[in-house]
């Protein structure tokens, strides 16, 4: 944004489409053919001869246990499927964004209420520029005494969903959660993640690295000397 990063949160996941954010990251199995035809016929209840090229075959092995499921992180699967595709729709040769739009829409839409004017015919003048104004920066403050903030929310590391592993990086975007923004750390380089389990597990300490540098905003204008540029 002109003034600043902004970005989709664990805790707009959490607050928009209700999914657990805490639990463990899923890591799928290799299977065989044969397995798989086993495991269409008994879970899905169609015939061998049926194909299956929209979905993973080995997404199936998530039925053997539906207990376990809850026991996933679902609402980060959401958000590493939507970082994945939104970085692929910022490659200048796509031309749409797959997946899960509804949820960038959503947020769009909880954020930033002057972009269509809500029910409006909205037309923006030629020299529009958003500022922090136009934006609902705690859009969700309502609906804190059932729905309490996570601090995991804060964790700075990397996500994962299968074989897909993206960044997240809420030091960027500080001023979402109330904090004034500093001058964030580089990015990270997630090809070079290794124990993202264990990370995720012990969030604890990312968390006060993110949040230690920096005091609550006075004013979504509140940022760091230096931090623009």
């Amino acid at each position: 944004m002109p003034f600043g990063e902004m970005s989709i949160t664990l805790d707009d996941v959490s607050c928009l489409l209700h999914l657990p954010i805490r639990g463990v990251f899923w890591s799928p199995q290799d299977v065989t053919e044969e397995v798989v035809v086993e495991l269409v016929v008994d879970y899905l209840g169609v015939s061998k001869d049926k194909t299956f090229t929209l979905v993973e075959a080995r997404y199936l092995l998530l039925f053997t246990d539906l207990d376990r499921c809850s026991g996933y992180s679902w609402g980060a699967a959401a958000l590493v499927t939507l970082y994945k595709y939104l970085g692929d729709a910022s490659m200048y040769s796509c031309k749409q964004l797959g997946e899960y739009p509804t949820l960038l829409q959503c947020w769009i839409h909880e954020y930033f209420p002057t972009v269509g004017k809500r029910r409006e015919n909205w037309k923006p003048a030629d020299n529009y520029e958003l500022t922090p104004a136009d934006v609902i920066w705690h859009p969700f403050e309502d609906h804190r005494a059932w729905h309490l903030f996570d601090e995991i929310c804060l964790y700075r590391g990397c996500l994962k969903w299968g074989d897909t592993v993206v960044p997240y990086l809420p030091d960027r975007c500080l001023r979402q959660f109330g904090y004034r923004q500093y001058v964030p750390s580089p990015p990270l380089d997630f090809m070079m993640a290794t124990d993202i389990d264990v990370d995720w597990i012990g969030y604890h300490q990312s968390v006060i690295v993110v949040i230690r540098p920096t005091t609550l905003a006075t004013t979504p204008s509140d940022v760091e000397n230096g931090y623009l540029e």
